[in-house]
């Protein structure tokens, strides 16, 4: 059985009514995709894809992720600044994955020569999902009690964080489309959420460390950028907040051609001197084509310009880092206060290494017998690289005993309720589905050696799809943008 905010409205005249209307309002107020006219054949903005109706959140779920946000923001703040746990934790992935081999080179390069900027600016998203353990005590609403939900962590973005800017429309858009119903709702059950205003508060007071009110910001972007439009809500939230700072775009290829460093490390592009870098591109293979990207990445980290993320802390985010973690004794290595390891732990699914050797021997017979209850995870971010099931078998057994599988983990698969809901995006039709959701919060982080200039939590969000969909990018059209409905049960 499926939960359900409520009785959707069955009407199709109705929900067609609802749908064009939220069309509109998502266009009129920035919820949208602004395809490249070079790959896209066209350049005008396009509704982002979203859930017609928020998806329901038990609040217990909801507060337990929100609440153990800024104890993970300094664990993986420490863990960044720890070069021994680093090297331990990547060395099997180094020897056999070149793109996280050429973040380590610039990391150690720089490292050797000594970090001209000690001031590191993180904005996080931490991604979660609810695992049901029993399906059997359900509520006549389609909700089951707490007791049979578990908090279970799918991984930890420190890299292109996205969508916080998205999603703080969607919140209203759904407050809107739930009026159209005539759905009531409490400020408690449908929270003000504004992630972008919190990431952009994080890059105000990082351009104030800095300490050159003429130097600006740079997001470095893309050639072929999408999603655009969620990047520029953070630049005009950073000019709501400080008018005079100056927000630049560039590329890669824009760094290597027009940027230098100074005799005293100064990052200087195109005349303009920087005290921010933002970068919402290079957390891929697919950003490095090139010498040239790979030496102004370099150029960019040696500088004295803060990085979000820096090299170190982008290494941090890898699953193999994500997987030692979750060992007995690595959290409370890094975090003092019992509660917070606790609130920490409480949220790791079952997570194993493929490392050569007895342990990743067992956790490959583990996978090939009982393939539908693992994922196998690879060093990247942006959706669409995770395996299941009978391709990850078949996988698993062509590597065998072979190097190769050290590019990956293995992770417990999570099983959450399905939901009914209406999924608005380019083929599929407008039918009643069942649905299940992704939930992300979002933290900023300053910190400057064993000092903490800003740790918060600042919103969330639900990236949610049709039941069987494996993947959850939303940019890759796999889900679609979505907002909780928090509920106490």
């Amino acid at each position: 059985m499926a939960t359900c905010l409520c009785n959707h409205p069955q009407d199709t005249d109705e929900i067609q009514h609802i749908l064009e209307v939220a069309r509109d309002w998502a266009l009129t107020n920035g919820m949208v995709f602004k395809p490249d006219a070079s790959s896209a054949g066209q350049s005008q903005a396009q509704c982002a894809p979203f859930s017609l109706f928020p998806s329901v959140v038990p609040k217990q779920i909801f507060q337990q992720a929100v609440t153990c946000m800024k104890d993970f923001n300094t664990l993986m703040y420490r863990v960044a600044q720890d070069h021994d746990f680093l090297e331990r934790a990547l060395k099997s992935v180094i020897k056999v994955d070149p793109f996280v081999r050429g973040l380590w080179d610039i990391y150690n390069q720089v490292r050797e020569e000594g970090m001209a900027q000690p001031i590191s600016l993180d904005l996080f998203r931490n991604d979660f999902m609810m695992n049901t353990s029993d399906k059997k005590n359900i509520t006549s609403a389609g909700i089951p009690p707490s007791s049979a939900l578990q908090l279970r962590q799918i991984e930890f973005n420190t890299i292109a964080a996205s969508f916080g800017g998205l999603i703080g429309a969607a919140t209203h858009l759904h407050r809107y489309t739930l009026d159209l119903a005539g759905k009531p709702y409490t400020s408690s059950e449908m929270p003000d959420n504004d992630p972008a205003r919190g990431f952009a508060a994080g890059m105000v007071k990082a351009w104030e460390l800095y300490g050159n009110p003429d130097a600006v910001i740079l997001f470095l972007v893309s050639g072929i950028e999408s999603n655009i439009i969620d990047q520029r809500w953070l630049e005009f939230k950073v000019h709501q907040q400080n008018s005079k700072i100056r927000v630049i775009r560039g590329t890669l290829l824009d760094v290597h051609a027009k940027g230098s460093l100074s005799d005293d490390k100064k990052f200087i592009l195109d005349k303009s001197e920087v005290a921010v870098v933002y970068l919402r591109t290079g957390y891929g293979e697919d950003s490095y084509t090139s010498d040239k990207e790979w030496s102004a990445r370099l150029m960019m980290e040696r500088s004295r310009a803060v990085k979000c993320p820096t090299v170190r802390s982008q290494l941090s985010g890898c699953k193999k880092v994500q997987q030692e973690l979750a060992r007995s004794g690595a959290v409370e290595g890094f975090v003092e206060d019992p509660k917070a390891v606790k609130s920490i732990r409480d949220t790791f699914a079952g997570l194993y290494s493929l490392d050569m050797g007895t342990e990743g021997d067992d956790a490959v017979k583990l996978a090939i017998s009982s393939p539908e209850k693992y994922v196998l995870k690879p060093q990247r971010e942006g959706g669409g690289h995770n395996i299941y099931g009978e391709e990850m078998k078949k996988l698993l057994e062509e590597m065998g005993s072979t190097k190769e599988r050290e590019k990956f983990i293995l992770m417990e698969r999570i099983f959450p309720l399905p939901e009914k809901n209406y999924l608005i995006k380019s083929g599929i039709p407008l039918t009643l589905v069942d649905t299940v959701s992704e939930m992300g919060i979002y933290g900023v982080h300053i910190g400057d050696g064993d000092k903490e200039h800003l740790n918060n939590q600042c919103g969330h969000m639900l990236r949610t799809k049709m039941e069987g969909t494996d993947e959850g990018g939303i940019v890759v059209g796999f889900a679609v943008l979505d907002t909780p409905y928090i509920v106490d049960v």
